[in-house]
């Protein structure tokens, strides 16, 4: 059974936790490469971003997300191998 939860938990913290932390880290770093991107996406569904809202303060907003997709990947990776300790 350890095992089993050995694995869930690395797949878990691989596969959701560092993409996520990967993305946050992108957001934070580069926000308007991020933002540029959402505008993109915003074009491709005709409603562009920056049109709705021309005074958004995207580097702000930006760094704001980077910041919370970076804490809910390392509470991903590391919520697992907190339980294990507690022997949960």
């Amino acid at each position: 059974m350890d095992t089993i939860a050995s694995v869930v938990a690395w797949v878990l913290c691989l596969g959701i936790g560092m993409p996520l932390a990967l993305l946050g880290f992108f957001h934070f770093a580069f926000p308007k490469a991020a933002w540029s991107v959402y505008r993109g996406w915003g074009r491709v569904w005709k409603v562009d971003p920056q049109e709705a809202a021309p005074d958004f303060r995207s580097g702000a907003a930006m760094r704001f997300v980077g910041i919370a997709l970076g804490l809910a990947g390392l509470v991903i990776c590391v919520t697992p191998k907190l339980l294990a300790l507690l022997g949960l």
